[in-house]
């Protein structure tokens, strides 16, 4: 392992996709319903979007430009994308190799717009560690920020600091995208996975260990229609249409949730309970996270600082459990940070576990939770959507004024 992998390997245990999770989809043909940021956890590159590099350990309002309401958002290592309700990005936090596509490298403590092609409207965002993403509405993928591993997809391993075309085979159409430390993801409108960057892990899932700067199709069994993707820190989901869950990658931490403990180059089956419906995934930095149709959470890996929400800080490396939830609380959205995990409840509330050093869960602490804590949202608002991902230590929530 080389010192620049080790760097990496290391702060994934301590740094905190991701796009958000919206509660609902708006009718064909309607505007998008959107509403106003809450951030909270570290902030020390104004990637909390306040107009400082203040942490906060509980919700701080985004300082949009008037008039914006937000429909997406996707935190990354220290820098943060959202969709705005017209399908443009603004990008904030820390800018050193160009992440927040806005033409320069310097760090903004507020909201920037970044520069699309004219009539560009975005549909979904992905921030990495040093990297995002943004799929348009036509099925278009733009990629900015670090390129050393070929992250950007363009077949160069050069940096761009506005956004360039993800280079697909011709007619495919994205409509859904991943980034993490140093490798992407991208899901097809036909059901197929593809991924690109660095492969040190296997996390790009094509069966060797060959960095790529163009997408590659993950080597899933033939005939399977993906429906959901995520990326964890060094390693890949997958939900199929017909249910089953997919994983590859790194397995320290049993975070491929198949009970093998081994690195796979290829995707692997997790080993879903029983009779269990998986709605909706996640990957956080060394763990995994399901929503069951049921409105249940599931975890699996790493469990350092109480990540699996099933009270303990043990890690999980044979197969998932069940988060502990409050009772009668159903869960209809799921994220999961560096360490950390989040929930979405149907009526509203965020629910947060796990690592807790920046304030990250923002329940007013910085303590460690193994069960599930309330995010202190202000009050009158009710969320309805959210988001960390796997290079995070700070967090999201869309909120909008609760009904009544």
């Amino acid at each position: 392992m080389t010192s620049q992998q080790l760097f990496r390997r290391l702060s994934v245990a301590l740094a905190g996709v991701a796009a958000v999770t919206l509660a609902g989809q708006a009718a064909a043909g309607a505007a998008p319903a959107g509403g106003t940021l809450r951030a909270w956890g570290h902030g020390n590159s104004g990637q909390l979007g306040t107009g400082t590099f203040d942490s906060s350990d509980a919700p701080v309002a985004v300082k949009l430009p008037g008039g914006v309401t937000i429909t997406k958002v996707a935190a990354g290592g220290r820098h943060t994308l959202a969709v705005t309700s017209t399908g443009q990005v603004l990008s904030w936090g820390y800018n050193f190799h160009g992440q927040l596509g806005d033409g320069n490298n310097a760090t903004q403590r507020l909201p920037v717009t970044v520069p699309l092609p004219s009539g560009t409207v975005v549909t979904a965002v992905a921030a990495g560690d040093i990297d995002s993403l943004a799929v348009t509405s036509t099925g278009l993928l733009y990629s900015w920020g670090d390129n050393h591993y070929g992250q950007l997809g363009d077949a160069s391993t050069q940096p761009s600091n506005v956004p360039v075309k993800v280079i697909f085979p011709k007619g495919t159409k994205i409509v859904a995208a991943g980034t993490s430390y140093n490798y992407s993801m991208a899901l097809s409108s036909g059901g197929q996975v593809y991924a690109w960057g660095y492969d040190g892990s296997g996390q790009l899932g094509v069966g060797d260990y060959t960095a790529s700067e163009v997408p590659r199709l993950v080597k899933l069994p033939h005939g399977t229609k993906v429906v959901k993707i995520a990326n964890g820190g060094y390693d890949g989901l997958a939900l199929t249409a017909g249910g089953k869950l997919w994983a590859w990658g790194d397995d320290a931490f049993g975070q491929l949730g198949d009970g093998s403990f081994k690195t796979s180059l290829r995707p692997v089956l997790v080993k879903v309970p029983s009779g269990v419906k998986i709605a909706s995934i996640g990957a956080g930095s060394e763990h995994g996270i399901a929503l069951t149709s049921t409105g249940k959470v599931l975890t699996w890996g790493r469990g350092t600082w109480g990540q699996l929400g099933n009270g303990s800080k043990v890690s999980r490396r044979d197969r998932p459990v069940f988060v502990r939830l409050p009772a009668g609380d159903k869960v209809k959205a799921v994220s999961a940070g560096g360490g950390f995990s989040l929930a979405l409840t149907s009526t509203g509330k965020v629910l947060a576990w796990g690592h807790n050093t920046y304030g990250q869960l923002g329940n007013g602490s910085m303590a460690d939770a193994t069960l599930p804590k309330q995010v202190r949202l202000p009050s009158g608002m009710t969320a309805i959507g959210l988001s960390a991902g796997p290079t995070t230590r700070h967090s999201f929530a869309i909120v909008v004024p609760a009904a009544g």
